[in-house]
């Protein structure tokens, strides 16, 4: 629940009515209405989108000199000048067609971006953040669209087959080791950083740019905002705890700062769970956003997040039938500064330094376990605009990894391993004609550790195949390093490795958005081991294998009833790999054969108020049943869930100020993740079994917040 300040005031500031109201028409050249243009004061959140008649209003409460920006896609950007001193009546904006938005090819296979400054994406940042049962976290977000797995217990990004790890972020291009919070078994995690603080999100469901590396499955590049509009603070009281934040504006600085102190010990008590708290969770943060711009084209972000977490359990060891206490304290920083400048009229340079430090201390019954990661890295690329039509984009980074685990469990042990990782690529993109586009690149890695150079072509093409639709293909090679639960006990293990083949195509008129996409993965290296945490170095080896294949499915359209907004995701998967330690071929644990998500969205004009619902639905994920001969042979019950937020904005004492009421799993669906079975079998020869569940039913989240 940590961004759900900032996703509500930002919201607040983007629809609230005030005393001044600006209305008017928006026509294209051909004296046609258009519909869901984007209408709205620059360096403020105050505006709309024109309705089916090409009709707006909105309020705001800025006056003096302002810029009106007008935006649609097909369409040249206009800008309005306006004194604003009493209301503005019957404006008339005439947009002036973008022949090359309307017809250039984008290359797209495998990739949903999520961007105020593109007019070709599919999601901004606040249908990220708005949500329902995303609970304003980004990995949440797009676990509503295709390629993505329902594994309620895990709360992390499973795409296409792929585990939990095979996913990386990326923050301004630099890696983020430890996006998520630490977890506790069988219980959800969910991602550190506020969607609201990033202006363009780009999830890339495979094949992606050779600019990246490491990920065998996915990505996800999070590009964090520039200057601040204004100064402002709010405030926020929720059920779980406290919010704040300030942000001051300068001419060409702004800073940020936030800070929060969660407990969910009311929360709890309203929703009771079946966890045997010992001491509840606790969390507490911050985070501090810097910005200058240098010049008319540089800019320097600073970016730094500190996070503590802390909570200690009664875990039912249902396989050694036993209870013991569990307790996790978590300490987290992560800091990146990144300097982006123009280099004349053909260069561009982005460069950046960043650290991050995860601290796990886990202790079971007395008998601690420490783990401390440790990585940094420094990054430069360059990217040269040879001509309108060809861009070459090249460069480096250097990332030092150093892993520590004690273990003070039967005796003292001290795992660890340290590694230096050299990467390079270079990657074209050349538009051949306004209807076909291609994207060559390859990347080059070597590790100390490993001691091994590994090369990865990547390929990816487009063509236009009418005025709204277009066909993409990518093809690529991708690696990355074993875990450290394996490198920390046979460092000679070799890079895990796959093949990614991507066809797509997408259709795309007014504010509707189809999108169809077939896909083939190719894993191979991957670590297989025959005894679980063995110490044994001969244990761990590199002779797993799988493959995964399937279909994905989105359609959007944002303006099909006046102002709701809705999209509709669909995923089919065949997947199976021989891993870690399966005896044979078989489909892992987190992987479901079909994924539906349907999200509906509404605003209230004249209640100011806002209500979205989810609906997300799994067929049964298969299991581990020690009774039954056939490996990973059973599946769970099919996984259902109706999750609702409802927002109301309004002015409370002069302050704005926005109620909101988050509900998820409405209707309390029974939902089952799989089982946990005991290791001793009953007197009839049964393994007697325990199924793993939510924490609770259902669970509700009020908040109150203040903007001053």
């Amino acid at each position: 629940m940590k961004t759900i300040l900032f996703i509500l005031l930002q919201f607040l500031a983007f629809h609230l009515s005030a005393q001044i109201e600006i209305s008017g028409t928006i026509f294209s050249e051909n004296n046609e209405p258009v519909t869901g243009a984007n209408i709205f004061i620059q360096g403020s959140y105050n505006g709309t989108t024109s309705d089916s008649l090409g009709y707006f209003s909105f309020g705001t409460d800025l006056t003096g000199d302002q810029t009106l920006i007008a935006s649609f896609i097909g369409y040249k950007t206009q800008a309005v000048q306006l004194h604003i001193s009493k209301n503005i009546q019957n404006l008339k904006i005439i947009l002036q067609d973008d022949v090359s938005e309307l017809n250039e090819v984008v290359i797209n296979a495998g990739t949903f971006e999520a961007s105020d400054k593109k007019k070709s994406v599919l999601l901004k940042p606040l249908d990220i953040a708005l949500t329902a049962g995303a609970n304003g976290d980004v990995f949440g977000a797009f676990g509503t669209l295709p390629g993505t797995q329902k594994v309620g217990e895990e709360g992390r990004l499973f795409v296409r087959g792929g585990d939990a790890y095979e996913t990386k972020t990326f923050m301004d291009g630099m890696l983020v080791n430890s996006p998520y919070y630490s977890q506790m078994p069988d219980l959800p995690t969910q991602g550190r950083f506020s969607p609201l603080l990033f202006n363009g999100s780009v999830f890339s469901t495979g094949g992606y740019s050779a600019e990246f590396g490491q990920a065998l499955s996915s990505i996800v590049a999070l590009n964090t905002t520039a200057l601040e509009p204004e100064t402002k603070s709010n405030i926020s009281v929720l059920t779980v705890g406290l919010q704040g934040s300030h942000a001051h504006r300068w001419d060409n600085t702004s800073l940020a700062i936030t800070g929060e102190l969660l407990h969910t010990g009311l929360s709890n008590r309203l929703f009771p769970q079946n966890i045997d708290w010992i001491k509840e969770p606790i969390i507490s943060g911050s985070t501090l956003l810097f910005r200058h711009k240098t010049s008319e084209t540089g800019m320097i972000k600073s970016f730094g997040s500190f996070n503590y977490n802390t909570s200690t359990l009664l875990y039912d060891n249902f396989e050694e039938s036993k209870f013991q206490n569990l307790a996790l304290t978590n300490n987290n920083v992560y800091l990146n500064t990144t300097y982006n400048e123009m280099l004349g009229e053909k260069w561009m340079v982005n460069t950046g330094v960043s650290v991050n430090t995860d601290n796990d201390k886990i202790v079971l019954e007395n008998e601690p376990i420490n783990t401390l990661k440790k990585s940094g890295q420094v990054k430069t690329v360059f990217t040269n605009f040879t001509t309108e039509k060809i861009t070459t984009k090249f460069g480096a980074d250097w990332v030092g990894y150093d892993y520590l685990q004690k273990v003070n469990i039967g005796g003292n042990y001290k795992f660890g391993f340290t590694n230096q990782q050299l990467s390079s690529f270079v990657e074209s993109e050349i538009k051949i004609n306004h209807i076909l586009a291609v994207r060559a690149g390859l990347r080059a890695e070597y590790s100390s550790l490993i001691q091994q150079s590994n090369w990865m072509p990547r390929l990816s093409a487009a063509i236009k195949t009418g005025k709204n639709s277009q066909l993409s293909t990518a093809f690529g090679k991708f690696c990355q390093n074993p875990e450290e639960d394996y490198l920390k006990f046979n460092d000679n293990l070799q890079p895990e490795k796959s093949t990614h083949s991507i066809l797509t195509w997408q259709y795309k008129k007014g504010t509707k958005s189809f999108r169809f996409e077939a896909y083939y993965k190719k894993y191979s290296d991957l670590i297989k081991y025959d005894e679980e945490n063995s110490a044994a170095p001969e244990n761990y080896n590199n002779s797993g294998s799988g493959y995964s294949h399937g279909i994905d499915v989105f359609w959007r359209n944002r303006k099909e009833f006046g102002k709701s907004d809705y999209w509709i995701s669909y995923s089919w998967i065949d997947t199976k790999r021989n891993y870690l330690d399966f005896p044979v071929e078989a489909t892992p644990y987190f992987v479901s054969a079909h994924n539906l998500s349907l999200v509906y969205k509404r605003f209230f004009t004249g209640i100011q108020s806002f209500a979205s619902v989810t609906y997300s639905f799994a067929s049964g994920r298969p299991y581990y049943n020690p009774n039954n001969p056939k490996f990973m042979s059973d599946r769970t019950r099919c996984y259902n869930d109706i999750s609702i937020g409802l927002t109301h904005l309004m002015y409370l004492f002069n302050t704005q100020t926005v109620l909101h009421l988050i509900v998820n799993n409405m209707f309390g669906f029974n939902n089952i993740f799989g089982y946990t079975y005991s290791n001793t079998p009953d007197e009839t020869g049964i393994y007697p079994r325990q199924a793993v569940t939510p924490a609770t039913k259902r669970m509700a989240v009020f908040l109150i917040s203040f903007q001053f």
